[in-house]
């Protein structure tokens, strides 16, 4: 190879190393994201600060260029920052720590992918059609990285939250009509729930504490349905505020949503196994149909072979 083949293919490597080393960023802070991780960094005399992380230095390079960047209102406006945090905080992720990360991230990796491709393109001398695709490709490669890191990170995430927060509001009901106040039964839930499902413990505790330090509670409910992204989420957020506003009973509210919920859960089960049938028409076709004709007419083709050869011969 020319050596200007080599130096392409060295700064491709240097662009995929420097996306790799943002995806690890973002997989790292997973780590952080519950309450007894935090406290243990703290114990071991550590913070989660990507400034002093182990990557050489790239994750404080990328917090900065993300802090001047929301700094700065020319390269995205107030109303895309605010869609990425809360795509953030979707995501499960602590937006204010997590944002510089990502814009950062977005701002490198649009720069130095297409760069890449450029160098690549122009080095190496590859075919018209070759260089279309290998430009078309790392466009939105560079631009949608970071975005589809935190989509593969939602999946788990919002799962979580779907699973857990029917077992939350019979929780709540038990405490509820057991005496304990919201804050109380929020408090009680979400120790029982650190163990079983850590997602739903910690978005219940992120209300608790906007609930402690908001003077409107409303505006709490409102964060959290907005930050959890989750449609049983979001109706115990409205439940609660219509329940704090027009003095309905808490426990009664509380169990008629748990109630709906658990039978749209049973719709959604029933719509999926009525989907099976026709899910698995393509690999009983493809797997089982053949192995059932190998063996119910296999031996019969055989015979017949042997009686043909014995004719002919």
């Amino acid at each position: 190879m020319t050596p200007n083949q080599w130096l392409a293919i060295g700064f491709m490597a240097a662009a995929a190393m420097c996306a790799l080393v943002t995806a690890v960023i973002l997989l790292r802070e997973a780590r952080y994201r519950t309450l007894e991780a935090r406290v243990l960094t703290a114990v071991n005399g550590t913070t989660p600060d990507y400034r002093t992380m182990r990557l050489g230095g790239l994750g404080g390079f990328l917090h900065s260029i993300g802090e001047r960047v929301l700094k700065s209102s020319r390269i995205y406006s107030e109303k895309d920052v605010a869609g990425i945090e809360s795509m953030i905080a979707v995501s499960g992720f602590n937006p204010r720590r997590v944002l510089p990360i990502v814009l950062g991230g977005k701002i490198v990796l649009t720069v130095l992918i297409p760069a890449a491709a450029v160098f690549y393109c122009y080095f190496a001398s590859p075919t018209a059609m070759t260089r279309a695709v290998v430009i078309s490709v790392s466009i939105p490669v560079g631009l949608l990285g970071p975005d589809w890191v935190l989509a593969a990170l939602r999946r788990p995430y919002t799962a979580a939250l779907q699973r857990g927060v029917i077992d939350a509001l019979d929780l709540l009901v038990v405490c509820s009509e057991a005496g304990l106040g919201l804050e109380s039964a929020l408090e009680r839930v979400t120790q029982e729930m650190l163990h079983s499902n850590r997602p739903t413990a910690n978005a219940l505790g992120g209300l608790l504490d906007e609930i402690r330090v908001l003077p409107d509670r409303r505006e709490a409910f409102a964060n959290f349905a907005k930050r959890s992204g989750v449609d049983g989420m979001q109706r115990l957020a409205t439940m609660l505020a219509q329940s704090l506003q027009y003095g309905t009973p808490l426990g009664q509210a509380l169990r008629a949503v748990a109630v709906e919920l658990r039978r749209q859960r049973m719709i959604k089960l029933e719509e999926r196994a009525a989907k099976l049938p026709a899910k698995l028409v393509l690999p009983l076709i493809l797997f089982i149909m053949p192995c059932l004709l190998i063996v119910l007419v296999g031996s019969s083709f055989l015979r017949l072979f042997d009686m043909l050869g014995a004719i002919t011969n």
